[in-house]
């Protein structure tokens, strides 16, 4: 499967299905399609289109996460398939009885990782000092992140990367608009692995909101927001200013799905390193010995575009 990320960002286009396609229409005039088949993600962020429960039914039944965002680009729903694998009831039960120390020593390596990606984007972007010295905070992470490591880095890190003016908001718009869309995109990703390997995506390793169904992705999903920050620093020095989200933006931060990692299988593509990274979780449940396997990003960045844009 090619894992499209299609996504619906001219208002007044109306959404069907014809003979195992997608297809999109302006009234009468068609404005593309793309197989079933190849479709991972569907996200329709214009906030005037029209879609029928047939569609919804047919992609769910083939796996697809279908993504609505708002009109700051951050979702404000997200679907995922009722079946989705057949031990599902096993690997559930295992979630649950998962051990504090257990999820405690998940949660260290995911920080651990996150502030080792978000030093490597720093480097990146050129600041090789404040590089450094998340690269130390990385190492000093504990059990559970008990010391807060990840907030501590998180404030030198955003006014390090993006200005000392600049406060992460996702309610805000510009460079906030372009990382809401590049996390929405990691993140439908991220649930499209977790339930395809069986996983409850609300039972969460640190995340525990009664109100979030997607915990356990809002987990994991911490490795991979430095790969969407350093899409939106390339875009910030090649325009200088981000103020609009235009469609050839999304084109851009929708290649953060084929950024190369390191996994156990090898090089892969984000959303297979996703898969891998589930799986990973779910053999690490069902056996006392086994220790999750994060995957790796080497610090740089590949572009290769296999993305649908309607």
């Amino acid at each position: 499967m090619l894992h499209q990320i299609i996504d619906i960002h001219e208002e007044g286009l109306f959404i069907s299905l014809h003979r195992g396609f997608l297809v999109v229409k302006n009234r009468d005039t068609d404005v593309g399609k793309v197989s079933l088949d190849d479709i991972g993600v569907l996200i329709i962020s214009a906030q005037g289109a029209t879609i029928t429960k047939n569609v919804l039914s047919e992609l769910s039944e083939r796996g697809v996460i279908i993504v609505l965002c708002g009109s700051n680009y951050a979702p404000v729903s997200i679907t995922y398939p009722v079946e989705n694998n057949y031990r599902f009831c096993g690997i559930i039960k295992k979630q649950i009885q998962a051990s504090t120390p257990v999820l405690k020593q998940c949660w260290k390596v995911i920080i651990k990782a996150k502030l080792e990606n978000q030093s490597k984007v720093l480097l990146y972007s050129g600041n090789k000092a404040d590089s450094n010295k998340l690269l130390l905070i990385s190492e000093t992470v504990k059990s559970g992140d008990s010391d807060n490591r990840e907030g501590y880095g998180a404030k030198m890190y955003f006014p390090s990367l993006f200005g000392k003016g600049f406060v992460r908001d996702r309610n805000e718009a510009g460079i906030n608009a372009f990382l809401n869309y590049g996390y929405a995109v990691i993140r439908s990703s991220m649930i499209k692995a977790l339930v395809s390997s069986g996983l409850q995506p609300a039972l969460g390793i640190h995340h525990a909101n009664d109100l979030n169904p997607f915990c356990l992705a809002d987990d994991f999903l911490e490795i991979y927001r430095p790969l969407v920050d350093v899409l939106v620093v390339k875009m910030l020095h090649k325009k200088k200013e981000l103020v609009e989200l235009l469609p050839e933006d999304k084109q851009e931060l929708v290649k953060v799905l084929w950024i190369q990692m390191i996994t156990t299988q090898g090089k892969s593509p984000v959303f297979q390193s996703m898969y891998y990274l589930a799986q990973s979780y779910v053999k690490m449940l069902e056996s006392k010995d086994y220790k999750l396997e994060i995957p790796v990003w080497e610090g740089k960045y590949e572009e290769i575009p296999e993305t649908e844009q309607v």
